[in-house]
């Protein structure tokens, strides 16, 4: 009778023999095993600044820092200096891939670096001084998050992991103002953070053609309408997104919550920004969509407006009405608009180039100008404003490239939505003060630099198929005469 197998003896013993033992593999000559991605990686840390950044109330910082010290801004601090050490060590580099928006960030930087130094020339108070140096603080930060979320995800996977959390974030936002609107109850000035205090007072959010305006955590409702537009092409996208569909109730809300929650918020801002967005966003996606897609979204926007005129009658009417008195020039907030020009003209013609420094215009001090290149003019000169551009279409330019080098449908789709996100930001740029509030342009550079990403990832994806295809044997041919 033959001895039985030594793995038979190890199933029923649990033990291994010394002939198992023998033939087990040298730890010298194993195979590596797979090594895991670590835990605390860029996505982890960009979720956590995501966090703060819309959660928290934009209202509020540490007393004693400012404008500076908004929880999220302290943070990205502490982020950066995490990215530096993981490039000290040799654990993260930078992908020449994604370079382009780093490039961009370089040239916005030194446009702010020239007009700020330009500050020098003239008698400037301690307040705008003060604000010139809280602003180029700021736009270091602005760099290091980019670099982060640019240079840090290198991932496909993990790029989608932050994006849905961006959107669940903004869903949430978006919620906020939901409740408000209907319940008149604002958030902002009843939730203090222990160890924060307000640093500007909440925008009165007040009323307009007798509704309340929706603000949630922002400072005021254009910024909200802001942040809810430029979250909206992902919500679209991942509401479509083949992978994250399924049967059930469930996979439902999963998918088209999000998308509803956030157009239902943008006409409870009662302002023309809001709608201007929402505008935008389906005039860079629907055309990019095939038939079968674009058919029931015209179906859906037209029970959208039904549903809005139904559940809050007049609401509609008085937004047509903000339109049509500012085609006409007949509200306040037009001719307020229309007379920055004549006003902010004496100090353009001071200082063309550079501007008067940035941050420097403050309201108190001159006014409003509800137009943040017309602002940008005034603070960062031609220099800056062109710059800007260069910022807001090299955004457009990653997620239309990245687009055009994937394969992939879904991918394909979220190329067009940072196109669209950034589209909004160069639309409405022209109607409030954008990378003037804290939590817009927060989310702007974040997003910024997760459209580099998309666009290093995108060209790696392309660069592997590339090599792949020429590496793949190529198939025999054969003669006429061979066949014959």
């Amino acid at each position: 009778m033959s001895a039985p197998a030594p793995s038979r003896i190890r199933r029923a013993t649990g033990r291994r023999t010394p002939a198992a033992m023998s033939q087990s593999p040298d730890p010298a000559t194993r195979a590596p095993a797979e090594t895991k991605p670590p835990r605390w990686d860029a996505t982890s840390v960009l979720t956590v600044y995501a966090g703060l950044v819309m959660l928290a109330p934009a209202t509020q910082t540490v007393a004693n820092l400012g404008a500076l010290g908004a929880p999220a801004t302290i943070y990205s601090v502490l982020a950066f200096l995490w990215f530096l050490a993981g490039r000290l060590t040799g654990r993260l580099t930078l992908d020449p891939a994604s370079g382009s928006v780093r490039k961009a960030m370089c040239v916005l930087t030194a446009a702010f670096t020239l007009s700020y130094i330009g500050l020098s020339g003239r008698s400037a108070s301690v307040l705008e001084t003060q604000a010139a140096d809280r602003a180029l603080i700021l736009m270091l930060i602005w760099c290091g998050l980019v670099v982060v979320a640019s240079a840090g995800i290198t991932d496909r996977a993990r790029l989608d992991t932050l994006l849905r959390r961006l959107v669940l974030f903004g869903t949430i936002v978006a919620a906020i103002g939901i409740l408000e609107f209907f319940s008149g109850w604002q958030l902002t000035e009843h939730l203090i953070i222990p160890g924060l205090s307000t640093n500007v007072d909440p925008a009165a959010t007040g009323a307009r053609g007798g509704h309340l305006r929706a603000q949630a955590t922002t400072t005021q409702p254009l910024e909200f309408g802001a942040v809810i537009a430029i979250h909206l092409p992902f919500a679209i996208q991942q509401a479509g997104d083949p992978a994250r569909r399924g049967p059930g109730l469930r996979a439902m809300l999963r998918r088209y919550a999000p998308v509803t929650i956030m157009i239902i918020s943008l006409p409870m801002t009662v302002s023309r920004t809001a709608i201007i967005g929402l505008v935008v966003v389906l005039a860079v996606l629907l055309p990019s969509w095939p038939k079968r897609r674009r058919r029931p979204a015209y179906v859906m926007t037209l029970f959208g407006a039904a549903a809005v005129r139904v559940l809050v009658p007049g609401l509609l009417g008085t937004i047509m009405v903000l339109f049509s008195s500012a085609s006409g020039n007949a509200d306040n907030s037009t001719q307020a608009r229309t007379k920055d020009y004549a006003g902010v003209a004496p100090y353009i013609q001071q200082r063309p180039w550079f501007g008067r420094g940035p941050a420097t215009f403050i309201p108190i001090l001159y006014r409003y100008t509800d137009d943040y290149y017309l602002l940008a003019l005034v603070e960062i000169g031609i220099v800056g404003v062109l710059a800007i551009l260069v910022v807001y279409f090299t955004g457009i330019r990653a997620g239309r490239l990245g687009r055009r080098l994937s394969g992939d449908e879904a991918y394909r789709d979220l190329g067009q939505c940072f196109a669209a996100a950034f589209a909004v930001m160069l639309v409405i740029s022209a109607t409030f003060d954008t990378l003037s509030f804290p939590m817009l342009s927060g989310l702007f550079f974040l997003l910024f630099g997760c459209s580099g990403a998309y666009l290093g990832i995108a060209r790696s994806e392309a660069a592997k198929a590339d090599r792949a295809a020429k590496a793949a044997p190529r198939p025999a041919t054969t003669t006429r005469a061979g066949a014959e």
